[in-house]
């Protein structure tokens, strides 16, 4: 990945995060409200991500979190308005 420019990179990551959030979104809808869902969706997201980056050397450590962490924290507020709109009859 060395040869990919930084925005692609960052578009990558925002795309991944949107897939990873909504769709695991969507399917703990089945089990919970859809506020809830969007919450434990995220939650689970950064748990198994942050748990991943410490198995990479301690120098990548910061920039695989941010990697991860700026467009899970982007794509929430998208998340959580989403569940809103699902909530209202």
């Amino acid at each position: 990945m060395a040869g990919l420019s930084l925005p692609v990179l960052g578009l990558f990551a925002l795309a991944y995060s949107g897939l990873v959030l909504f769709g695991l979104a969507n399917a703990l809808r089945k089990l919970y409200p859809p506020r809830r869902a969007a919450w434990t969706a995220f939650l689970l997201s950064a748990t198994v991500h942050g748990a991943s980056v410490f198995l990479a050397d301690p120098e990548r450590r910061l920039p695989l979190t941010l990697f991860w962490l700026l467009p899970h924290l982007l794509m929430l507020p998208l998340l959580l308005l989403a569940a809103r709109r699902q909530q209202r009859p």
